[in-house]
């Protein structure tokens, strides 16, 4: 008997190392809920420092590109495209490409730090029937191009705003727009990084040796005129191991 257990303990073993060896390196995402698993992926370092990773999977690849091979977080969708996330296609000769490119919309996320902090912002406080002090943070704000209705929730600390988050997307924003919020000396400003059409990141959790791993997430716009085409693409649950940088060619 111990020697039964002993010999389903060795095959054991060795299934979970071939396990381990045929995921090591990988890539994989999920596209609009269907599984995106590369056949075959590189990754390349300029001699700048930007960094390209190409996943190709059958008749699809996702393509992400970085500033940097530094462990950390960068943003897509923003005004920075050194980096940005891209996805082709073509089942069946039906032609699909989409990119995290600036598009105008519903804004996603506001840039950190604020351009100006502000001074003299407070809660907006009313009495109401029962005679109790309601507070709010939620102020209006303006904006340097088209964009309207976009409300934010700040945090403020003696007048100083110390941090927002979007109570209201609004629309028409357009990364890189200039945001005045309303209250106090109306002097507090901020930036859109990116809206609701085109976001997402790539984050690299670690570099050994130059093998990278990380994960990503993004939303894309479509940049090619195809009819049948959705105008957003939706990738979710992005994971890349133990990637080798190469020289870029």
């Amino acid at each position: 008997m111990k020697k039964l257990f002993s010999l389903f303990a060795i095959l054991l073993l060795f299934s979970c190392s071939d396990d381990i060896s045929i995921s090591n390196p990988g890539f994989q995402a999920y596209r609009d809920d269907i599984l995106f698993r590369s056949i075959n992926t590189q990754a390349f370092e300029s001699t700048s420092g930007s960094v390209s990773i190409e996943a190709l999977a059958q008749d699809e690849s996702i393509n992400l590109f970085l500033s940097s091979s530094t462990v950390g977080k960068y943003y897509l969708g923003s005004t920075n495209t050194n980096n940005r996330a891209t996805y082709e296609s073509s089942f069946g000769g039906n032609d699909l490409s989409y990119a995290t490119d600036v598009a105008t919309g519903q804004v996603s996320t506001i840039e950190k730090p604020f351009v100006n902090l502000g001074s003299n912002y407070t809660p907006d406080c009313t009495v109401n029937t029962n005679g109790q002090t309601i507070c709010t943070m939620s102020h209006e704000t303006t904006t340097s191009g088209a964009g309207s209705g976009l409300t934010v929730s700040i945090s403020t600390n003696n007048g100083v705003i110390t941090d927002a988050r979007i109570a209201s997307p609004g629309d028409f924003y357009s990364p890189g727009d200039l945001i005045t919020v309303v209250g106090g000396d109306n002097n507090a400003t901020f930036r859109i990084l990116n809206t609701t059409k085109s976001n997402g990141f790539i984050e690299i959790t670690e570099n050994i040796a130059g093998r990278i791993t990380g994960k990503f997430q993004f939303n894309a716009v479509k940049n090619n005129v195809n009819p049948f085409a959705n105008e957003v693409i939706n990738i979710q649950y992005g994971e890349f191991y133990k990637i080798q940088l190469l020289p870029a060619p």
